[in-house]
């Protein structure tokens, strides 16, 4: 029997709905889309036929991550899904291999996904990268702070283009989140009224003192907006559901915080995720706070030439590495590969060369995002070094940080 692969076209996309019925829906029924209703552009969708039959599909959306200031194009992995009665026929995994050509032909150099199960992905190259922190605090225990002056409710569409500049701000300070600046609503629709419930957002704004002083990377001047959170009611229990939560100074999470105290004479308690220098336990310690560490979501070098390339190490960094990677789903990954870092950049060639790293791309995609940092990995027995001046530059190219990402896709 041959299945065919190929992208969806707009008249196979009815049978879509079904499909993810089956895979996630639990038996709730599929509601069809228009025939009319365009495919998002933003995104690919590959599917396997059987005759006329959708039988599995996987869309890859194109995003943009943050490296501080340096943008990186990524192949968000998403729907990944197969009819109950075609499992285990390896179907995902030839739309996975798939994914993986799609992403390097498109300019992707990564790949990220949330998975169903970190072992099934990790098979196909995918790790988890980074850490976040989900909260689940009292309300009683929040402070009020003197900064609730300077918080207030705000109406999303009136201050938008602010939002986005706080936002933008708050994403260079860390490695992997979403550039949501381009003219795309998605990216924002978190903001807005659904399932007949308002989503309240409160913003912080500098004073008007033209004797604040300035901190680069945190603040632009007096009357600006140096943080928001956006805030919904639950449909049922006592906890407050909190979505966007970014705040670029100690003043501005002070008064967002503020926020949160004076919902307490309604629920009991709010959640939300943050990164792992969020300062929550600075202001709430308390038996009833919850701090759960979990990881952001798997990701992976899809061509780790072009992902080295588009780095920006200090000009001071210089030297070459040669690592040996397993990786094999992409043979351009696989095999020695020499990366020599001088005057601010990076080149990436095959060599012939002794490796000084040997490393499978899991390990080496972990490092590149920077959580788990190469010392970590090491020391774990995720890779071997026997060159030391080697490892201390690779170190160097790919110094341990911290990742966010908030967004989901």
């Amino acid at each position: 029997m041959t299945f065919d692969l190929r992208a969806l076209t707009q008249d196979d996309r009815a049978q879509l709905p079904q499909l993810m019925n089956d895979a996630f829906g639990r038996g709730r029924i599929a509601t069809l889309p228009s025939p009319d209703e365009p495919a998002k552009p933003q995104s690919l969708c590959w599917g396997i036929f059987d005759g006329g039959r959708l039988v599995a599909a996987a869309t890859i959306h194109d995003l943009t991550l943050l490296w501080g200031d340096t943008p990186f194009r990524m192949g968000g992995v998403a729907g990944v899904a197969c009819v109950t009665d075609q499992r285990g026929r390896g179907h995902v995994g030839r739309l996975l291999k798939h994914s993986l050509v799609e992403m390097r032909a498109a300019g992707q150099p990564l790949g990220g996904l949330y998975p169903f199960s970190y072992a099934f992905y990790r098979r196909y190259g995918w790790e988890w990268v980074g850490e976040k922190r989900r909260y689940t605090v009292p309300l009683s225990e929040i402070p009020s702070y003197p900064e609730a002056t300077n918080t207030s409710m705000v109406t999303v569409d009136d201050v938008l283009p602010e939002l986005k500049e706080c936002y933008a701000r708050y994403a260079r300070r860390y490695r992997g989140m979403t550039d949501r600046m381009p003219e795309n609503p998605n990216y924002w629709n978190g903001l807005q009224q659904r399932d007949n419930r308002q989503t309240y957002v409160f913003a912080y704004r500098n004073p008007s003192n033209d004797s604040l002083p300035f901190r680069e990377g945190v603040g632009v001047g007096s009357n600006t907006i140096d943080g928001y959170l956006s805030f919904r009611f639950p449909d049922d229990g006592d906890t407050g559901q909190i979505g966007d939560f970014f705040a670029n100074t100690p003043e501005a999470y002070r008064g967002l915080m503020s926020m949160l105290h004076y919902y307490g004479t309604q629920l009991r308690k709010a959640t939300w995720t943050a990164p792992v220098d969020d300062a929550l336990p600075l202001h709430v310690m308390h038996q009833d706070l919850q701090s759960l560490s979990q990881p952001l979501f798997m990701g992976r070098l899809v061509d780790i030439a072009a992902a080295f390339e588009k780095l920006t190490p200090p000009s001071t960094v210089t030297g070459k590495v040669v690592i040996n990677v397993d990786d094999r789903h992409c043979d351009w990954n696989t095999g020695p590969l020499a990366i020599e870092a001088e005057g601010g950049h990076i080149t990436v060639q095959r060599t012939t060369d002794e490796p000084g790293i040997t490393l499978d791309i899991q390990a080496l995609s972990q490092a590149f995002w920077g959580q788990p940092g190469l010392t970590i990995l090491r020391n774990a027995g995720r890779l071997a070094a026997v060159d030391e001046r080697q490892f201390a530059i690779l170190s160097q190219i790919l110094p341990s940080t911290i990742c966010y990402l908030q967004d989901f896709f």
